[in-house]
């Protein structure tokens, strides 16, 4: 048993600095899948429970407005407000929205089962959840337009101001978007362990544990998200740990494929992988980057947002962009620089020219990261400065 116990031990000792066997290589990969694929899930059932139990709250009766004109028009970029106070709305505007959101003969049956304040307090989450959708409608257009059809000069999305805060945030917010809204925070947490806690560890202690975890966490994510893509495509249901716009999937299987055949490349290369520098890379691309982009997309979607916290997302944009400057484009050259040399050094010309093209291929992401953070605080600048005209 003992012998039985040393052997499965040394099979996933992600200390280890030789070249993997096949078996050893599966056994590591399989349990990295094992714990990535239960974070995943406990975090995204977390974010499920805590969305329920604190963003849920009815929206205040007060505080909620219907639209005058239905359908309510949804042009790009900014959302247009409901301009109707549920309050002061008369009783033909709410039956006419009722029966547009459910109906004409549901619209009768509810207003006839529910008293007064009841029936406004359905009312103003109906009001709401239409407004959420209105934002979704927007922003999946927006994506398609952006990557599908690549068209240009496009009107960004924004947000309608949340009403209640975070009070009722989850009303407010789209099936799709709340599914964006999670998965952003699962892998923003993936981006955080791999691309900056494991290395920045390893950097500190030089202990090739952390360097393991990480080669091997980010190669089983990696695997776990193509593989959803995958399947998604085959059954035309969207079961990506992304949650993003089909349109963005051929963009991601092409990015987890790069980053696979990096990754792959550092573990089987062995002892002579410059680990220093493939840290700096990881912090480079993951953890100060990449988590920072999905922080925005969340604040893009909640209280957070240009419409409710202006001067804190101007902030964070300015933040965002620069981080995308100094590690996506002034250092990242450095890291091609010494990746390519040092590959052309011990392991030839071959892994050297392999490694120039993958690391070309992500600087042309490096780009769009860059362009799109610049366009997005530019346009955050615009809009505050059009609100405080207004005001």
């Amino acid at each position: 048993m003992s012998q039985v116990i040393a052997s499965v031990t040394d099979m996933i000792d992600f200390s280890s600095t030789h070249v993997p066997s096949v078996k050893e290589f599966s056994s590591k990969i399989f349990t990295m899948l094992f714990i990535w694929i239960s974070t995943l899930t406990i975090v995204k059932v977390s974010c499920k429970w805590l969305a329920s139990a604190l963003w849920s709250n009815p929206l205040p009766i007060a505080s909620a407005c219907i639209p005058s004109k239905l359908p309510h028009p949804n042009p790009p970029g900014s959302a247009v407000p409901f301009d109707i106070p549920l309050q002061k709305a008369s009783d033909s505007q709410i039956d006419r929205f009722l029966s547009y959101r459910v109906g004409k003969e549901r619209a009768q049956r509810m207003i006839s089962e529910a008293g007064s304040k009841e029936m406004l307090q359905i009312i103003a989450n109906m009001a709401a959840k239409y407004k959420g959708q209105l934002y979704e409608e927007r922003t999946r257009k927006w994506i398609d337009d952006h990557f599908r059809l690549r068209q240009q000069q496009l009107s960004y999305p924004y947000v309608d101001c949340h009403c209640n805060g975070w009070g009722s945030f989850w009303i407010e917010t789209a099936p799709r978007t709340r599914q964006m809204f999670i998965a952003s925070v699962a892998i923003i947490i993936e981006h955080i362990v791999n691309g900056l806690v494991l290395p920045v560890c390893y950097l500190c202690t030089q202990n090739q544990l952390y360097f393991g975890l990480a080669m091997y966490g980010e190669v089983a994510f990696m695997i776990y998200t193509s593989s959803l893509i995958a399947v998604s495509y085959l059954t035309g249901r969207d079961v990506t740990v992304e949650q993003m716009h089909p349109a963005v999937w051929p963009l991601l299987l092409l990015h987890h494929f790069s980053t696979l055949v990096l990754c792959i490349g550092c573990i089987l290369i062995g002892e002579s992988v410059p680990k220093d520098l493939v840290c700096y890379v990881l912090l480079a691309l993951l953890g100060l980057t990449s988590s920072l982009h999905y922080v925005n997309q969340i604040l893009d979607f909640s209280p957070m947002s240009l419409a409710n916290a202006p001067r804190t997302r101007l902030l964070n944009h300015i933040f965002c962009l620069a981080s995308q400057i100094a590690f996506r484009v002034v250092y990242w050259v450095q890291l091609i620089y010494l990746s390519v040399v040092h590959c052309l050094e011990f392991h030839g010309s071959g892994i050297g020219l392999t490694v120039l093209l993958i690391m070309l291929l992500f600087t042309a992401f490096n780009v769009d990261f860059v362009k799109f953070h610049f366009k997005a605080t530019r346009a955050c600048w615009t809009k505050m400065r059009e609100m405080k005209k207004i005001d």
